[in-house]
């Protein structure tokens, strides 16, 4: 059973806040004694609007189907993408009707009605109670509180990270423009050093998939292996999935995946979505540049964040890892390499 705990309301707690919300807790489940993968789970609470304690019963009951297919991530590790070409892999590359139908509708985002105030009436979790086989799912919780049946019937997840400093400076973006938070970038990066975005701790969220990364219904993806060669990673997913694409099928889907149309693709660009989102939650500024596939570039970070936050940020990382015993091959996958 999942349990909420308060948070101290400090000077950071002023910081982490976004959409005039004032309400915040750690939620967690410690209690995973049935599940062989739990053991490998380190025991962290994660931090998410008090409000979201309306939604716990029904996403630890949420009855899981084998066939569903799962993507998971930490926010702004490459979601999107992953689930278009997850999607058309799984639908024989249908780009005319994957065009014509939004993202959201063909893979609902799973645990976004907890994060909305009640009163907005946003009900995925219904909607994919209703919806055939098979099922797509997005969702960014951390492993302990997704819905308990994921670990007993064991849907196909994949998992995909990116490196903490990409990931700090397009969620920085993504709160700027779609949670009205209008603090500076310094508070925003010290909120989540200190845990308190949603979904944060960072590092545990990922660490906890990196164990379970050799299980069979698994698929540990890496943004930046996508970004380097993704023809080898779509036939990687393909197999996983249990599909098969011939070589001209990979190519075309590789195409159909660069940035440059994934930008231009509304259905899963979501602006008329975040346009009708903005207005709901009543968002008073959206920056005019801002698109929901922003940049889609390796080491972006570099032109943002200035030297000495870099600095402060990789000495914060580091003391995590090494408190987390983190191993050298994980290490890198947080750390981007540095190019000169």
């Amino acid at each position: 059973m999942s349990f909420c705990e308060p948070i101290v309301r400090d000077e950071v707690y002023e910081k982490a806040r976004y959409m005039e919300w004032t309400d915040y807790s750690r939620f967690g489940n410690f209690n995973h004694d049935d599940v062989p993968s739990a053991k490998k789970w380190t025991k962290r609470t994660y931090f998410f609007p008090t409000h979201y304690q309306r939604c716990v019963e029904d996403i630890e009951n949420f009855q899981v189907r084998p066939d569903d297919v799962w993507v998971v991530t930490f926010p702004k590790c490459g979601t999107t993408w992953t689930q278009e070409m997850v999607w058309q892999i799984c639908n024989d590359l249908d780009f005319k009707k994957g065009k014509s139908i939004g993202l959201n509708a063909r893979f609902p985002f799973f645990e976004f009605g907890a994060l909305m105030p009640e009163e907005t009436g946003f009900d995925p979790i219904s909607l994919l109670n209703k919806m055939p086989s098979p099922r797509f799912i997005k969702s960014h919780l951390p492993a302990p509180l997704l819905p308990k049946q994921i670990w007993t019937v064991k849907p196909k997840i994949i998992y995909v990270v990116r490196n903490a400093k990409d990931v700090l400076v397009s969620f920085y973006h993504h709160y700027r423009n779609l949670q009205e938070y209008r603090q500076s970038f310094s508070n925003f990066a010290e909120a989540f050093m200190n845990d308190m975005i949603i979904y944060a701790p960072f590092d545990t969220h990922i660490v906890d998939f990196w164990h379970m990364r050799n299980e069979d219904n698994i698929l540990f993806l890496t943004y930046e292996d996508m970004k380097k060669d993704h023809p080898t990673i779509i036939e990687k997913t393909a197999e996983f999935l249990g599909k098969s694409l011939n070589e001209d099928q990979i190519l075309e889907l590789a195409d159909h995946l660069t940035f440059d149309k994934m930008s231009k693709n509304e259905s899963v660009d979501l602006l008329l979505e975040i346009k009708d989102l903005s207005s709901t939650l009543k968002v008073t500024k959206i920056d005019e540049d801002f698109a929901f596939v922003r940049k889609g570039k390796v080491g972006s970070y570099r032109e943002e964040m200035p030297a000495e936050m870099v600095v402060k940020f990789n000495e914060w990382l580091q003391k995590r890892l090494n408190d987390l015993n983190v191993d050298p091959e994980l290490r890198k996958l947080f750390f981007l390499q540095e190019q000169h």
